[in-house]
């Protein structure tokens, strides 16, 4: 007889322990979900400001403390000075970007981000070269970008750290 009770509450706590770990799992899949739409949504923003050329815009994408790590160029840290490398890339061309897949990993406020995207440059006014260096300087770039990604208290996300690798033409 008390085997019977004493496997009715063994079944009672396993039923109770396993609907927590589903209620948990459905959480965190939520969670997820509502990450990456919101790191899309940076994504499209950011490539917003710039296809238009907008510094504030492309800034607003960005923690304070990002660091850029420029193929070929030096590693650029803080906001402002990101700010100060933007300004010739802007002045001398335009910019269309053709968007891959995003691959998303949150981890807890962190998340790495990594893509293929295509960049489409146009030289302005006779420009032949972009004056900052790291900058892109082909009219055609593909290249495998690498993202770190911070949460904000607000619960938005930006880019802490930015870098990629260029994808040779075959």
């Amino acid at each position: 007889m008390t085997y019977k009770k004493l496997f009715k509450y063994f079944v009672l706590c396993l039923v109770i322990v396993l609907s927590h770990t589903v209620f948990l799992k459905a959480e965190n899949i939520s969670t997820n979900n509502k990450d990456n739409s919101l790191i899309k949504k940076l994504y499209e923003t950011w490539h917003e400001a710039v296809e238009s050329s907008n510094i504030d815009g492309y800034i607003n994408s960005l923690d304070k403390n990002i660091t850029l790590i420029p193929p070929g160029g030096p590693v650029i840290s803080g906001a402002e000075n990101y700010r100060e490398f933007l300004g010739p890339v802007f002045e001398s061309a335009t910019y269309k970007i053709q968007d891959g897949e995003y691959y998303i990993e949150v981890i807890g406020d962190i998340a790495i981000v990594r893509s293929r995207q295509t960049v489409y440059l146009t030289f302005k006014d006779n420009a032949n070269k972009i004056q900052s260096d790291g900058a892109l300087q082909d009219n055609i770039t593909t290249s495998d970008y690498l993202d770190v990604l911070k949460r904000q208290e607000d619960g938005s996300w930006k880019c802490l750290v930015h870098t990629w690798q260029l994808v040779p033409i075959k």
